[in-house]
């Protein structure tokens, strides 16, 4: 992109038009300069009423860029502060283990910043946040006509279990699935469950309420809040009711895919 003028909005106790210039090195919004190698990601978000991006750097900027917006989040994606590697891959490929018509392979990048990692093509910008990553794997697929091995990672979105792949030389993807795994084991609870919470955290799952799970499992409703405040604290689970319902998390729900995987026998990487 060469140097870029153009009238966007900033939200600063209300949207107010500002100028903004893109250049190959920075972006100069009004009189802030903010270089991308200072830009630690950005994000498409709802804010002030409306779809805007969300640029981090020392602080957030909430920018509405109008019929240009496609155009800069993709720009800024590619050239903000990351690590990127030059990959193919296939995303989404599976949404809740059901292959994902019409998704095709793309020539581009896997880069990782410090709340994200994103799936880069000129086509396509994937965000996946950090705390949505579920697992991640070897795998073989078959590309083109020949089996290949490639990295296999779930991650959550909304309450749908994504899976997508990566296709690179099996150096660069021993190094994506070990910094990825230390990401993973991160995000665990530090605190292991009782049989009987993972009992509960799979009926929450399953969309079973508290009346129920304290019937089927014969437990007060003292004990089930009791449980509830744990799961809330480890990060699992946030409140969504007056009366004590919960609903899990993205972390919430990766733990009950591993557990079911460990019942199931499902293999690991």
């Amino acid at each position: 992109m060469a140097e870029t003028k153009l009238i966007a909005e900033i939200f600063a106790e209300g949207w107010k038009k500002v100028e903004v210039v893109i250049t190959d090195k920075e972006i100069i919004i009004g009189r802030e300069r903010i270089e991308f190698k200072k830009i630690t990601d950005i994000e498409m978000v709802q804010h002030g009423g409306r779809e805007c991006v969300r640029v981090k750097s020392e602080r957030d900027y909430f920018l509405f860029f109008s019929d240009r917006q496609k155009q800069v989040f993709r720009f800024l994606a590619f050239n903000m502060k990351s690590d990127k590697f030059a990959v193919y891959f296939l995303s989404p490929a599976l949404r809740g283990g059901v292959l994902v018509a019409n998704s095709k392979w793309e020539k581009g990048y896997f880069s990782v910043t410090d709340s994200a990692v994103w799936f880069l093509s000129p086509e396509k910008q994937i965000r996946v946040p950090l705390n949505a990553l579920g697992s991640v794997n070897k795998d073989k697929r078959t590309v083109g006509d020949k089996q290949r091995l490639v990295l296999s990672i779930t991650h959550m979105e909304g309450r749908e279990v994504i899976t997508s792949f990566i296709l690179c030389p099996e150096t660069t993807l021993e190094l994506l699935m070990d910094y990825l795994k230390r990401i993973l084991e991160q995000q665990k609870p530090k605190e292991k469950l009782s049989e009987i919470e993972e009992q509960i955290l799979t009926m929450v799952y399953t969309g079973l309420d508290s009346s129920n799970i304290e019937s089927i499992l014969g437990i007060t409703t003292e004990e089930l809040n009791r449980i509830y405040d744990k799961f809330v604290s480890l990060g699992l689970a946030r409140v969504v009711k007056v009366r004590k319902e919960i609903e899990l998390t993205p972390k919430g729900v990766v733990l009950v895919s591993e557990s079911a995987m460990k019942l199931g026998g499902g293999k690991g990487g």
